[in-house]
Order: structure tokens, then sequence, then C-alpha cells
């Protein structure tokens, strides 16, 4: 019974992590990549900012986001393929998205306040934050998994 406690507690809290985190930036990346194209909305938001006036315009801040939110992903799936949710098991995909979504919630938040928008930016940083307190609870995990090895 007590293993079964500990899955729960212990693997099961590093596994909703991974699924969280997967959900969150597959469907970004999917709806990033879907249209083809940079979206009108984008274009529309960013248009009228310096962004716009970069060498090949709006491309490089568009796609630096599907990249970043498709590597996310991609270490995200590869953290579960490898089971890192296990006792013992090394969480460097896991931690490697982890500090990734970091930085892609930074860029989100740029983007955001740049164009004025205070109250995405505000729930950024509620990601951001989110996703540091995952950061603390994975090595903290793999911190108990070497001291027990």
């Amino acid at each position: 019974m007590k293993q079964y406690v500990r899955f729960f507690h212990v693997e099961g809290r590093l596994l909703a992590i991974q699924l969280l985190l997967l959900s969150t930036f597959v469907l970004a990346a999917i709806a990033k990549w879907e249209p083809g194209t940079i979206p009108a909305g984008f274009i529309e938001q960013f248009g009228e900012t310096w962004l716009a006036s970069l060498p090949g315009g709006l491309f490089m801040p568009y796609y630096t986001i599907a990249v970043t939110e498709t590597l996310a992903a991609i270490l995200f799936i590869g953290s579960i393929i490898r089971l890192e949710f296990l006792h013992g098991r090394d969480k460097t995909w896991l931690k490697s998205g982890l500090v990734l979504s970091l930085f892609i919630f930074v860029i989100l938040a740029f983007g955001l306040r740049l164009t004025s928008q205070f109250d995405g930016t505000a729930n950024t940083f509620f990601y951001f934050g989110a996703t540091l307190l995952c950061l603390y609870i994975v090595e903290k995990e793999e911190d108990r998994d070497s001291i027990k090895a």
C-alpha cells in the first residue's frame, strides 16, 4: 500500500507536470504551424511595433516562438517516453523542457508588454512562476533520488 501512495504522491506529481506542459506546448505548436504562414492576428498585433522593421519583418519573431514551442513539446514527449517521472530516473529532458518554457514565457511576456496587453502580461508572469515552481519540485525530487542512491 505504501508503494502505491508513494507512486501517486511522487511519480504521479511529476507525470502531471509533464502532461500539463506537454498539452500546453503541443497544442501551441500545432496552432503555430497549422496556418502555414504568419497569421493575420499576429501581423495585426505586432505590425506597428519595431519588430515589424526587423529584416524579414515578423518572420523571425513568429517562427522563434513556433520553433521554441515545438522544441518544448518534443522535450516533454521525450521526457515521458524516457519515463522520467519514475523514481531514480534522470530528468534531463524534463528539466530542459522546463527551463526552455521559462524562456518561452519571457518571450511571450515581452510581446504582450510591447503591445500594451497588460492583462496577458500578468498571466504570463503566473505561467512563469508556476513553471519555476515545477522546476523546483523536479530538482528537489532528483536530489532526493540521488541521496537515496
